[in-house]
């Protein structure tokens, strides 16, 4: 384990525990919503049974289930217009369900492998990547049609709007740089390199190899920097989201898989599944202040506690490890009963839910004492991952 520890880290613990419940707060795109309805609900897409769940934090019980199509990916929720979306990847859909009734109302045909979606700002608009075609479907949800469908990418991944929604920033699983793509247009623009070019970074020879590019370009909450690693590369690009440009490259450890920041917006945290370590790079120098103990196979993290600590999701090892955000170092482990996917933190940061595929059911983590405290049954059949209004979602 290799920790560097700034000066200034050893000053900032009173700070840390005073001010970051107000930094939470404060941070421009992260409010955290009244608890009422929908913003209690978590939902999750269950591959297997075609279906997503419902979940009342208030209860911890499933209270419903919404048909969809076959193997939801992922769900995204607009409050601004009642609706929830969720990718079908067997079917080339996505599916339109009424929050209020908590039932399915339509689908839409779009291209091959539809996965990992994006919700503009406002919520009128909704990314969706067609993995499997190299394309990205631009959807209106009061119109619930396709308005673009914007091509020229090559296994395209996760997605980030500029905060303006001006622009798409998509990582692009099979290359080696980041796509800009004009949303009025429909058009990539630009593409951002984030590593030296690689053979296999190609359109002919992405989908037969393993090789790892971009998963996502992380945001900080205010949307200004985006964070985008490369996996083959063991490198990240800093991002100016606003500009469209990089601005630092940092190295990382070996395989990284995606950056995820916590809710103040002070670290950005990245996992390395090559070397099972989890890099921390402060977002006010843009270095990396700590390397610490990761496990395998790691898909997600997320930060609690007044982003104090942060829970690594292990999927290769069924565990959660504890880091402490405030000494840098590994602070203990969580056993699951079952193998997690991703996870989400309420948006006070005191639970955590992780999705547990072979066991049909949803972990619930106390964040305070870092314990799991019940396993919610009748979830569904290969629950994929788990969504909640106000949340830090992701999606692996």
């Amino acid at each position: 384990m290799s920790i560097h520890k700034p000066s200034f880290t050893r000053h900032i613990r009173t700070a840390v525990l005073g001010g970051l419940l107000a930094g939470l707060v404060l941070a421009a795109g992260y409010t955290a919503p009244a608890q009422a309805g929908v913003e209690n609900y978590v939902f999750v897409p269950n591959r297997a049974s075609s279906d997503v769940a419902v979940i009342d934090t208030r209860t911890d019980e499933v209270i419903a289930h919404v048909k969809v199509g076959h193997v939801p990916h992922q769900v995204v929720i607009s409050t601004a217009l009642g609706t929830m979306v969720t990718s079908n990847t067997e079917d080339n859909t996505i599916t339109f369900a009424d929050l209020k009734s908590l039932a399915a109302s339509a689908t839409l045909r779009l291209d091959i492998e539809p996965e990992h979606m994006e919700l503009s700002p406002g919520g009128a608009l909704v990314a969706v990547g067609n993995i499997g075609a190299g394309t990205v479907s631009l959807v209106s949800l009061a119109e619930r049609k396709e308005v673009s469908r914007v091509t020229g990418l090559i296994q395209p991944h996760n997605m980030t709007f500029s905060r303006d929604g001006a622009r798409l920033f998509v990582a692009n699983l099979g290359a080696d740089h980041v796509s800009v793509v004009d949303v009025a247009k429909g058009i990539v623009i630009d593409e951002i390199g984030v590593a030296d070019p690689t053979p296999l970074a190609s359109k002919s020879q992405a989908s037969d190899t393993e090789f790892q590019g971009i998963i996502n370009v992380t945001a900080t909450p205010d949307g200004r920097f985006g964070y985008a690693a490369h996996g083959e590369g063991n490198t990240m690009a800093v991002i100016d989201l606003d500009l469209g440009k990089k601005i630092k490259d940092v190295s990382l450890g070996e395989l990284p898989w995606r950056a995820f920041t916590t809710a103040d917006g002070r670290y950005m945290l990245v996992p390395n599944n090559g070397d099972k370590t989890v890099s921390v790079i402060s977002t006010a120098t843009q270095e990396v202040v700590a390397t610490l103990p990761g496990g395998e196979d790691m898909t997600g993290i997320n930060s609690a506690v007044l982003d104090t600590t942060a829970f690594v999701i292990s999927r290769g090892e069924d565990k959660i490890i504890v880091l402490d955000l405030i000494d840098m170092k590994l602070a203990g482990e969580i056993a699951l009963p079952g193998t997690p996917e991703t996870a989400v933190t309420t948006p006070n940061g005191m639970k955590i839910y992780v999705a547990l595929s072979d066991a049909n059911k949803v972990a619930v983590i106390d964040a305070r004492s870092r314990k799991l405290v019940k396993t919610i049954d009748g979830v569904g059949e290969e629950p994929w991952g788990v969504t909640m209004v106000g949340a830090l979602n992701y999606c692996h």
